[in-house]
């Protein structure tokens, strides 16, 4: 099938099976030709993972909103009563700035949407949960090759962090938070110094020190690369277990109370320092390959992995037991959330660690189960026994029972829950920037810099991606190992903007090209 018909194809499936409950900017009828317009196209060996990259897509436009400060990008689709101005939430936002990031003329709505966040009505919302948005709009910056955004919103981004810090600072000099607040209710770990908040604090704080860089502001540079490292110096010092080779928080219940016991599980986000590369910027990768081979955790089912998981803990006593009468527990069951900010972790420390990865127990086939792991968790059977592509708020790890649609479809769908069908459709995570920057090892960086390190199974014998917007530029990577599935020349190549830039008999492990941002 030719790569626009698979668009066609997917948007009319997807359509077909739809309960279209709620519409916003782009509705149904109108997804293919959106779709066509804006989104790289895949063309990729494992079917479930291809089918689930376009429908995260398809998903993904139902959420762009128009508003009347512009667009914005939501998490539910019904409105929800602890939501912000124009049904906005601030504890995905970073996902849906590294998902979106990648679409063609995306720029129209993700810079609108970050000028929500840090000069509009979300300013009273954006620290409602705990969040990454500093980092994310560093990352979207770095990857369209504008930084005007970044240099606009840098004073509201400092004025956010200080903020973080009068609220969230524990004595210790690490940041509180609750379980409840990083939008992880009722997790096994609770409150405390908890891996969430420090490591998206720690990683806002050197997004802060890169876009004091661009701006020349060379006193903030110093102040604020002196003060990521003073914050990841105590995350090793206090959160890091060198027994255990992980992180783990720990328990305290208010953000003045004295410091309690490690937590007696592990949790997914102890992956959460690797998602922003931070013991590869602070460690050195020789360190960092050596902490990280915790990574083959992921596939040990007496840890993380679940048939439908990963699981959000290790289990333990508590594990999945129901103690509190609420859709939303992250004591083992598996959240994609969670799960793609595990992945983004994996991907970038297979990438930073190239020379030896395949001593760690964890290498491009551990990614690549993984994800079709997290792929083919994307289904439910509908009223008819029909298997269809879904996605919702949390799962049973063992079963792969959508959890808080089944607690809330039991209770007949409560109104001031969020109502009839509330997670359908939830954007509360990535899928499509796993197999851009992940599988494909696309990777914008300042300077006109364009990284590709692609983590390709060695099973398969072709993969492409075309028309990938970055730095003002479309970057295409196409592998053919027989040169049997394109009609070409066999092997692996990239092009920009349609021109071949390079060309290798096998998939490479990280290619560096130059490409200069159009005027």
């Amino acid at each position: 099938m030719h790569l626009k018909g698979k668009v066609k194809y997917y948007a009319g499936k997807f359509s077909g099976q739809d309960e279209e409950v709620c519409r916003q900017e782009i509705d149904n009828a109108h997804a293919a030709a959106w779709m066509e317009e804006h989104i790289p196209l895949l063309d990729c060996p494992d079917p479930v993972i291809e089918e689930i990259y376009y429908f995260r897509w398809w998903v993904y436009r139902k959420h762009i909103k128009r508003t009347p400060e512009g667009y914005i990008i939501t998490e539910f689709l019904p409105k929800v009563p602890w939501s912000g101005a124009y049904n906005a939430i601030s504890c995905a936002a970073g996902h849906h700035l590294m998902e979106g990031r990648w679409l063609r003329g995306g720029e129209k709505y993700l810079r609108d949407y970050c000028i929500y966040w840090f000069k509009g009505s979300g300013r009273k919302y954006e620290r409602d949960y705990s969040n990454w948005l500093i980092h994310a709009v560093y990352r979207f910056c770095r990857t369209t090759g504008d930084h005007s955004l970044a240099a606009d919103l840098f004073p509201s981004m400092e004025e956010s962090y200080e903020k973080w810090k009068a609220k969230n600072m524990h004595k210790c000099g690490l940041f509180w938070s609750s379980d409840d607040r990083d939008g992880m209710e009722y997790s096994a770990g609770g409150s405390g110094l908890r891996l969430t908040l420090n490591s998206y604090m720690t990683a806002a704080v050197y997004a802060l020190f890169h876009m004091a860089k661009w701006t020349g502001d060379h006193f903030a540079q110093e102040k604020y690369l002196e003060e990521a490292e003073q914050l990841w110096g105590r995350i090793q010092t206090l959160l890091w277990q060198p027994d255990l080779n992980f992180y783990r928080g720990i328990q305290a219940e208010s953000r003045d109370a004295d410091l309690g016991s490690f937590t007696e599980m592990d949790e997914i986000s102890g992956y959460l320092p690797w998602y922003f590369a931070l013991p590869h910027l602070f460690e050195g990768n020789t360190q960092a390959e050596k902490m990280g081979r915790s990574f083959s955790c992921l596939l040990d089912s007496a840890c993380f992995y679940a048939p439908y998981g990963p699981r959000t803990c290790s289990p333990y006593p508590g594990y999945l037991e129901k103690t509190v009468n609420h859709p939303c527990l992250w004591n083992g069951y598996s959240w994609p959330f969670s799960t793609s900010q595990t992945l983004t972790a994996a991907a970038e420390y297979l990438q930073k660690c190239r020379e030896n990865r395949r001593d760690t127990g964890f290498g491009k086939k551990g990614y690549t189960d993984l994800l079709r792991l997290y792929a083919d968790s994307h289904y439910r059977l509908n009223k008819d026994g029909q298997k269809i592509c879904w996605i919702d708020e949390n799962l049973h790890p063992e079963t792969g029972e959508w959890e808080a649609r089944s607690f809330l479809k039991e209770r007949g769908f409560p109104k001031e829950a969020g109502g009839y069908e509330r997670g359908k459709d939830y954007n509360h995570s990535t899928f499509c920037d796993l197999l851009i920057s992940g599988t494909a090892g696309i990777h914008m960086y300042e300077e006109g810099k364009l990284i590709i390190s692609p983590l390709l199974d060695e099973d398969w014998n072709y993969f492409k991606l075309t028309d990938v917007p970055a730095g003002g530029h479309l970057v295409s990577i196409q592998y053919d190992k027989n040169g049997q599935r394109y009609g070409g020349p066999s092997g692996f190549q990239i092009s920009v903007d349609g021109n071949v830039q390079a060309r290798f008999e096998n998939v490479p492990e990280s290619v560096t090209l130059p490409i200069q941002k159009k005027k």
